[in-house]
């Protein structure tokens, strides 16, 4: 049985007030959400010695996904990732995850991204 907890650092927020650029905002805000992940998953994989440490995983939601990373594999213990706009999956979905479930997920993700991979500019 899986368990999700709260992160245990705040999310950048995304402030839309003043007169810049939005452009440059969601740049700005872009950037921070790499960052707050980065740190997260070194957190995670310095907590747990698993490969899966410091994983993404996502179910779709609304208009966007519910995101939470692998913090811990005995026993599977999730983060939940409160950006962008902040999707939750039921808590009986969460409860019902295994690891063999989550290493599923992402092993699809990886195959995806490998096979659409980076698109290189038409000459």
């Amino acid at each position: 049985m899986a368990k999700c907890y709260a992160a245990h650092i705040d999310p950048p927020e995304l402030n839309f007030s003043g007169s810049e650029d939005i452009s440059a905002k969601l740049a700005e805000y872009n950037r921070q959400q790499s960052e707050y992940l980065e740190t997260m998953k070194a957190d995670a994989q310095a907590n747990c010695d698993s490969d899966l440490a410091g994983e993404v995983i996502r179910f779709p939601r609304g208009d966007g996904y519910a995101q939470y990373m692998v913090w811990q594999t005995k026993p599977l213990a999730l983060i939940w990732i409160a950006t962008g706009d902040a999707w939750q999956v039921e808590d009986a979905l969460i409860r019902g995850l295994r690891v063999a479930d989550v290493r599923e997920m992402v092993e699809r993700e990886r195959n995806l991204a490998s096979l659409f991979g980076t698109r290189q500019p038409v000459a």
